[in-house]
């Protein structure tokens, strides 16, 4: 399991403004919850615990988490006196099943989801790193300087990154190291810093300049015009339709399966996959819409990896695709066509595993058959085909 913490436990002084910067409202929401919205948002992550300022709770709860009615939030917790203390507060509650987790600052909301999938998929596939941060590297020179501001040295900028959130790290590691800053009183600036501390390999990952965290006044401005850019270009197409179609021939010794349902027939259908031609419309459909090309390029019938694969498997894969592109699915309607077998007995079960792969109601999908009352192929029994229309619609953070 992926698990994140969202972090907005700070006072916000330096903003300058009633209230804290986490609950600023921006563009519509609270910074707090744009940033719930995009972890809310994204396929990698299936837990949040947010932590807020230990006064707040509820108020945090009701004005910037229950709005969004999110289904990955498990817990709002507060925080502690500082950073360290807030965050290890959310590693408190979280799962013990919890392998990767991702922090993140409440105040920064332009983080996107498929910034936090890339840096989840980056740390994934390194076995060696203990953790990945998201940041960008130095464009300005960088100057130290001692109390009074005088310059004492200038470090080269090609070693030096600005460092942001989202960090993600695997659980093992993030929670060693907390627990062994804790037992020596050690307080770091980031969790990256505890980590490497420990001894853990942490990477860089490049991410978008403008992830900016929301910190005094002057930010307030910036954040606004980036977001409002974003969602009127997110506001742009924001329905799409799709049309799926598929066939497939009768052949003797397979089972036939349609709609994710086995049927007692005397014939199955020919395919490299499980040859669910209503499952395959539908897909097709939602890929239509998404453009980007047929199931055919995403699962070639030459690679073996998908012979004999169940068509749900792979209809859970372009439905968590679709969300991975910011869409979600309003509605899905289908027809079989063919004349044997009668499908009316099986159509209910056929909704609700299609729906249940899609991850929506089962009032979001239609399934219906007709004949072609003896005419073509499908009307001389010699195979089945489908037809399937998707209205997507664009998730507006």
């Amino acid at each position: 399991m992926n698990a994140a913490i969202i972090v907005a436990g700070g006072s916000g002084e330096r903003l300058g403004r009633a209230g804290g910067k986490q609950l600023l409202e921006v563009c519509g929401r609270p910074v707090l919850s744009h940033a719930i919205a995009a972890f809310e948002g994204c396929p990698s992550i299936e837990a949040i615990v947010v932590v807020t300022h230990p006064g707040r709770v509820d108020e945090y709860r009701r004005v910037a988490v229950d709005p969004l009615a999110p289904v990955k939030v498990r817990a709002v917790v507060a925080g502690g006196a500082t950073r360290q203390e807030s965050v290890a507060a959310g590693l408190a509650v979280l799962s013990p099943d919890a392998e990767f987790i991702a922090i993140h600052d409440g105040a920064r909301p332009l983080v996107t989801s498929e910034l936090v999938g890339r840096a989840i998929a980056a740390l994934q596939a390194d076995p060696a790193l203990s953790g990945v941060v998201i940041g960008h590297p130095s464009y300005d020179t960088m100057k130290r300087v001692d109390e009074d501001g005088v310059i004492v040295g200038t470090p080269d900028r090609g070693t030096m990154w600005a460092a942001q959130t989202p960090q993600v790290f695997r659980a093992a590691a993030l929670l060693s190291a907390h627990a062994a800053a804790s037992c020596e009183g050690y307080t770091g600036t980031d969790d990256a810093s505890l980590v490497e501390r420990a001894g853990g390999v942490v990477r860089m990952l490049e991410g978008p300049r403008n992830n900016i965290k929301v910190t005094v006044a002057e930010d307030v401005a910036l954040v606004e015009l980036l977001l409002s850019g974003e969602i009127r270009e997110a506001s742009m197409g924001t329905t799409r339709i799709g049309m799926g179609y598929d066939a497939h021939a009768f052949s003797s010794g397979r089972p036939l399966i349609l709609g994710g349902v086995s049927i007692p027939y005397a014939q199955g259908l020919a395919g490299h996959s499980d040859a669910d031609v209503l499952a395959h419309a539908l897909m097709d459909a939602i890929v239509s819409a998404l453009r980007e090309g047929d199931i055919g390029r995403l699962f070639p019938d030459t690679d073996p990896a998908y012979r004999g694969i169940s068509s749900l498997e792979l209809l859970r894969r372009v439905a968590a695709r679709m969300r991975e592109c910011g869409f979600q699915l309003v509605d899905a309607d289908t027809v079989l066509v063919l004349e044997q077998p009668k499908i009316s007995p099986y159509r209910d079960e056929m909704r609700t595993r299609l729906a249940d792969a899609l991850g929506v109601d089962v009032s979001c999908v239609g399934v219906k058959a007709t004949t072609t009352e003896g005419l073509g192929y499908e009307g001389r029994g010699e195979g089945v085909a489908a037809q399937a229309v998707v209205i997507l619609e664009r998730v507006l953070r």
